[in-house]
C-alpha cells in the first residue's frame, strides 16, 4: 500500500469554489426544484403560484389568474394581493423586487408580522425561478403606479422601470424556463389545471382564472364547498363506492388551524392528500400521521364503548384505515419542510395536535350518527376476517411451496397447519381406516396424519436401492421434509 500522507497533488486554496449570487442554483438546480426533469420544470410553476396564493391565504387577494403561452413553453401567474414592494431596500440598496429575485433567502416571510401561514417559508422560490428562466418579466403594481422590471438567467436585463399610472395592486410574474437546464421545456396543459383545481378547493372564496393559449380554452375555478367538494370529487375520479353518503367534515381554528374532510369507500388500500399552507406534501409528514392514529382512535374507542368487538377476531390499525379516503388541510405557523421542494412535513409536535383534534371530532361524530359508526365498523370487521382469512391461506401456501420445493408431499397426508417444525408432530398409522379415526382424534394444528399400507419394509436387512424404491418410506420421507 502507497502511502499518501504529506501528499496534496496540488489541492490548495485556489482550488476552492465559492459561488455568488444565484449561480449555485443554474450549477445545481436539482437541490432546489428536486431535478430538472418534467416534475423540476413544472415546480417553477408551483413556486409561483405559491406566492401569490399566501397573499390570499392572508387575506389579500382574491383572484389569481395563470395564462399559458401558445408554445407552452413560457407562462404568467397574475395576482391582485398587495404587490411586491418597489422602495428601495436598505442592506441591497436596490429596489425590493430586484432583490427578491436576485438574491437567496430574501422574502418577506421569515417573519408572522406579514404572512400569518405562508407555503413560502425561504425565501428562494421566486429567486430559483428567475435563476433557471432565460427570461423573467416581473410588474408590479402598487400605490397608484405600475413597476416593471426585466430578467434573463438571473440577471437584470436593466433597471426596474416605473410605467406609469394604474388602478388597483398586485404582481405579475411571467417566464420561460432556460433549455439550457431543462432537456424539455414544455408545460403540461392537463397538470397545471389539475393543481389549480385543487388550489382552489384549498381555499374557499379565491378564484382562479385559468387560460391555456395553446388549446384556445379558458376556465374559472371557485369551490365553496371546499375540500369537502374536493373529496367528493376524487372519490368519484378514484371509482370507488362510499361506505357510506356522508362525509366526516371539521374544522379548527385552533393553531394549528386544520381542516379535514374523510369517507369510508371500498377500496382496499387507504387514500390521503395532505396539505401545509396550502402546499400539498405528496410524501406526508407528522401531521399525516397524526390524522392516521386520531381516526384508528376513534374508531376502537367506538367499538369498545358500544361493546361491538366481535369474538375472536382481531382488529388492527391497517383494518380500521383500510378504504379511509382523506384531505387533510393543515395551516402552521413555522412549518418545516424537508427541502425545498417541500414535499413532506417534520414538525414533531404536530402529530399530537392533529391526532387529538381529529379524533376527538370524530369521536362526537360517531356518536351523533351511529348508523354511520356501525357501518364503518361492519366494514372494519370484515377487513379484519378478510385480512385473517388471507394470511391464514398465505401460511398454507408458503408451507406447502417450501416442502414442495424439495419433494412432493405424499397424497394421503392429513398435514397440520402449524409451519413450526419444532411443534409439529407425524402420526404413523396402518391403513386408511385407522387413518381416518386418527384424523378425527387429532389437533389438525399441530398434528399430522400419514396412513401407510400394510407391513412396513424391514430396512436393516433391505439394501439402499429396494430402501429408495419404497413407497412407504419415500412417503415418510416426504412428509418428514428429509
Amino acid at each position: 500500500m502507497v502511502s499518501t500522507a504529506g501528499k496534496t497533488g496540488g489541492y490548495t486554496a485556489k482550488d476552492i469554489s465559492v459561488l455568488k449570487g444565484l449561480e449555485p442554483v443554474r450549477r445545481r438546480p436539482a437541490m432546489y426544484i428536486g431535478g430538472v426533469d418534467v416534475r423540476g420544470l413544472h415546480h417553477l410553476i408551483w413556486e409561483i403560484l405559491d406566492n401569490s396564493v399566501d397573499e390570499a391565504m392572508n387575506g389579500y387577494a382574491t383572484t389569481i389568474e395563470v395564462v399559458l403561452d401558445k408554445d407552452l413553453k413560457g407562462i404568467a401567474i397574475t395576482d391582485n394581493g398587495r404587490g411586491i414592494p418597489v422602495d428601495t431596500h436598505p442592506q441591497s440598496k436596490r429596489p425590493a423586487l430586484e432583490t427578491i429575485l436576485t438574491t437567496l433567502h430574501a422574502g418577506g416571510k421569515f417573519g408572522s408580522d406579514n404572512y400569518r401561514h405562508s407555503g413560502g417559508l425561504h425565501g428562494v422560490g421566486a429567486s430559483v425561478v428567475n435563476a433557471l428562466s432565460e427570461l423573467l418579466v416581473a410588474r408590479v403594481k402598487r400605490d397608484g403606479f405600475e413597476y416593471e422590471q426585466k430578467f434573463r438567467r438571473g440577471k437584470p436585463r436593466g433597471p426596474m422601470q416605473k410605467l406609469g399610472p394604474a388602478r388597483g395592486s398586485g404582481t405579475s410574474i411571467y417566464f420561460r424556463p432556460d433549455p439550457e437546464i431543462f432537456a424539455k421545456v414544455q408545460f403540461e396543459p392537463s397538470r397545471i389545471r389539475d393543481v389549480l383545481e385543487a388550489r382552489s378547493f384549498l381555499h374557499r372564496g379565491l378564484t382562479i382564472q385559468y387560460r391555456d393559449r395553446s388549446s384556445r380554452t379558458s376556465e374559472s375555478f371557485k369551490h365553496d364547498e371546499g375540500i369537502k367538494e374536493f373529496l367528493r370529487r376524487l372519490v368519484a375520479a378514484r371509482g370507488h363506492k362510499p361506505t357510506q353518503d356522508a362525509i366526516f367534515y371539521m374544522e379548527s381554528p385552533d393553531d394549528p388551524r386544520m381542516e379535514l374532510a374523510l369517507q369510508w369507500t371500498d377500496e382496499t388500500g387507504e387514500y390521503v392528500r395532505s396539505y401545509v399552507n396550502g402546499v400539498e406534501t405528496s410524501a406526508g409528514g407528522t401531521h399525516e400521521l397524526g390524522l392516521r392514529a386520531g381516526v384508528v382512535r376513534a374508531v376502537r374507542g367506538y367499538v369498545e364503548d358500544h361493546d361491538l368487538q366481535p369474538r375472536g377476531v382481531t382488529i388492527s390499525a391497517e383494518d380500521i384505515r383500510e378504504g379511509l379516503s382523506a384531505i387533510l388541510s393543515v395551516y402552521i405557523l413555522d412549518p418545516q419542510f424537508q427541502g425545498q421542494t417541500k414535499e413532506r412535513l417534520n414538525n414533531p409536535e404536530v402529530q399530537a395536535q392533529v391526532s387529538g383534534a381529529a379524533g376527538a371530532a370524530l369521536e362526537r361524530y360517531f356518536n351523533s350518527n351511529p348508523t354511520v359508526a356501525r357501518a364503518i365498523v361492519g366494514r372494519t370487521v370484515l377487513a379484519a376476517r378478510a385480512r385473517a382469512a388471507s394470511r391464514a391461506a398465505a401460511q398454507e401456501v408458503t408451507r406447502k411451496t417450501a416442502v414442495s420445493h424439495r419433494l412432493n408431499l405424499p397424497g394421503k397426508l392429513a398435514d397440520c397447519e402449524s409451519t413450526r417444525p419444532h411443534e409439529c408432530e407425524l402420526f404413523i398409522v396402518e391403513g386408511d381406516s385407522a387413518g381416518g379415526s386418527a384424523k378425527q382424534a387429532r389437533d389438525r394444528k399441530y398434528q399430522a396424519i400419514l396412513p401407510l399400507r400394510g407391513k412396513v419394509l424391514n430396512t436393516e436387512q433391505a439394501g439402499f436401492s429396494k430402501v429408495v424404491e419404497n413407497k412407504e418410506i419415500s412417503d415418510i420421507v416426504s412428509a418428514l421434509g428429509c
